[in-house]
């Protein structure tokens, strides 16, 4: 059976078809100085299976994310360099650990999008349609062209039922999860799979069956593969050649280069035969651990930066928000206009997050405010003046007045942490890779859609505020026997004096500038990089903060100009 899966290769062994991966002295140095990859060379053959083994902390993660996400390795003061690093991003797919299963859509859902930005399959290629492995014949009960969740699903050994729509990610188990992933990521046609631990959590029958799936659907499909892992039941089990991330050289070297027998879940390996590879193999694992398993990368000077590239970070949190709101601009109409249901599917996410589980809170406190506000002011006024007096003077001014800032500061703490943590529990647990991985631009399929419904749902919410207070209000008033209360109270939003018009414009603008604002600092630093836990906090603190003094800014500036006009 051809081989499914290829990693790195210090050596790599000439192919007769085009390789899909070739890297030639990579070197990663960490922004502390510390050489973590020193010169990596890899080519995987066409068809291939390699699976990559070391230990923690010795770089097979940063080497994915050098595939994968080198624009964030650059951010974050990597310093990446490489004489040849050859490849065809649009090629490479991903099984992320855990399988990193969208959360917002179904397990339908994680397909449909695979298929829909899948690249088109040539004539010969298996998967294609006109490819002889798909005409119909007597018995034929559906499309054999791989176009429809249920074909995937059944691919991978899980039952087509699991394609019924509403049927959620969090109903499967580990080795569920994970096979609806490779699922997931063999529907989009890649021709480069990379697989991420993607045994993590599963018991040894299961990663049996993991093993001997991957070599049947990647031979299967005629694509290359690169296995990172730890097991060695799983290593054994995949790989055509097998190579080791050294903790001593820092750099790949081959594993029983000349007497490795290939996968051992393939036919014609027996019992007897794979227990003693897997003892040898897990033999020399432990015992280069042993050795140098403790060794830190060595230490060297740290990368040069520019002073230019230092400010740009200091400037990023800043920056950011305004560089979202341009994109986000861009590529919405677009995105709503080729692909509604996927800008549905997150604005609905994100108004459900934002306005409608929060909407009670909204319209009590802002009740309560109202009513609040208006009755210490009828309590304390001048004296001698009748408090029914007093409200018809105060009018709906308090709601001009209070509304905007009050809204914006609830919004941010309430609504606009919630999608915020979303987003950043998806770049956390990798989902967020894992479109880039399908193809699918993050910026148009998440910060788009996300942008535009949190700004609307401000407006909506201030709306909500506004009338929360006249309601408060309203009770004072009924209190006071005052007669017109509803015009009264509404006059300043809806018909407001001449000499009041100038505040009910200055809060129209609060509110749409917060609106825009808001929802463009929360896309920001909640789709910002997420390396661990930890960062999803403090993504949200630093909203909050961040938008309590765009809130705050807007307040003095827009009081200067009114009173000084």
């Amino acid at each position: 059976m051809p081989g499914c899966y290829g990693a790195f290769a210090m050596v790599a062994e000439p192919a007769a078809a085009p390789s899909p991966l070739a890297v030639r002295g990579l070197r990663v140095v960490l922004p502390d100085g510390r050489v973590l990859i020193d010169g990596v060379d890899l080519t995987i053959g066409a068809g291939e299976v390699v699976v990559l083994l070391g230990g923690s902390g010795a770089g097979k993660s940063t080497f994915a994310r050098v595939l994968f996400e080198r624009d964030e390795l650059d951010a974050a003061g990597f310093d990446v360099v490489a004489a040849e690093l050859a490849l065809d991003r649009d090629q490479l797919g991903l099984v992320p650990q855990r399988g990193a299963l969208f959360d917002h859509l179904d397990i339908r859902g994680n397909l449909e999008l695979a298929l829909r930005h899948a690249h088109p399959a040539h004539p010969a290629h298996p998967a294609h349609p006109a490819h002889p492995a798909h005409r119909a014949h007597p018995g034929d009960r559906g499309p054999r062209d791989g176009d429809d969740p249920e074909t995937w699903l059944v691919r991978v050994g899980l039952p087509a039922r699991l394609a019924v729509p509403g049927t959620s990610v969090t109903q499967l188990s580990g080795g569920q999860a994970q096979r609806v992933a490779v699922a997931r990521v063999l529907a989009s046609r890649r021709k480069l799979l990379f697989l991420d631990e993607p045994s993590v959590g599963l018991d040894p029958h299961r990663v049996r069956m993991l093993a001997r799936l991957i070599r049947a659907q990647v031979a299967a499909l005629g694509v290359s593969a690169i296995v990172v892992t730890h097991d060695v039941a799983l290593a054994a089990g995949v790989a055509d050649r097998l190579f080791l991330l050294s903790l001593e050289h820092r750099r790949l070297e081959q594993l029983f280069a000349e007497r490795w027998p290939g996968a051992l879940e393939d036919p014609g390996h027996d019992v007897a035969e794979r227990g003693r590879w897997l003892v040898e193999l897990e033999d020399a694992l432990v015992t280069h651990l042993e050795a140098h398993g403790d060794r830190p990368p060595p230490a060297g000077p740290p990368p040069a930066r520019r002073a230019i590239a230092r400010a740009a970070r200091w400037a990023e949190p800043v920056v950011a928000p305004f560089r979202v709101a341009v994109i986000a601009a861009m590529r919405a109409p677009r995105q709503l206009v080729a692909h509604p249901r996927d800008a549905a599917i997150v604005a609905r996410r994100v108004v459900a997050q934002t306005l409608v589980r929060p909407l009670p809170f909204y319209a009590i406190v802002a009740t309560l405010i109202g009513y609040t506000v208006l009755f210490v002011i009828s309590k304390v006024g001048g004296a001698g003046v009748r408090p029914d007096a007093l409200l018809r003077q105060i009018g709906g001014s308090y709601v001009v007045a209070l509304a905007p800032a009050l809204s914006a500061l609830l919004f941010v703490a309430a609504s606009g942490s919630a999608t915020n943590a979303w987003l950043g529990s998806m770049g956390l647990t990798r989902q967020t890779l894992a479109l880039d991985a399908l193809g699918v631009d993050r910026r148009a399929y998440l910060w788009a859609p996300a942008w535009l419904a949190a700004a609307l749902c401000y407006l909506a919410v201030a709306a909500l505020f506004a009338l929360g207070m006249i309601a408060g209000g309203l009770l004072v008033c009924r209190s006071y026997g005052v007669a017109g209360a509803w015009q009264l109270l509404t006059g300043d939003l809806l018909d407001p004096r001449p000499e009041r018009l100038a505040y009910a414009v200055r809060a129209g603008f609060l509110v749409w500038i917060y609106a825009w604002g808001i929802a463009s600092d929360v896309v920001a630093k909640g789709g910002a990089a997420k390396p661990e836990a930890d960062a999803v906090t403090r993504g949200m603190t630093a909203s909050v903060v961040a938008c309590t003094l765009w809130v705050v800014a807007w307040e003095l500036v827009t009081v200067v100009v009114v009173l000084g006009t």
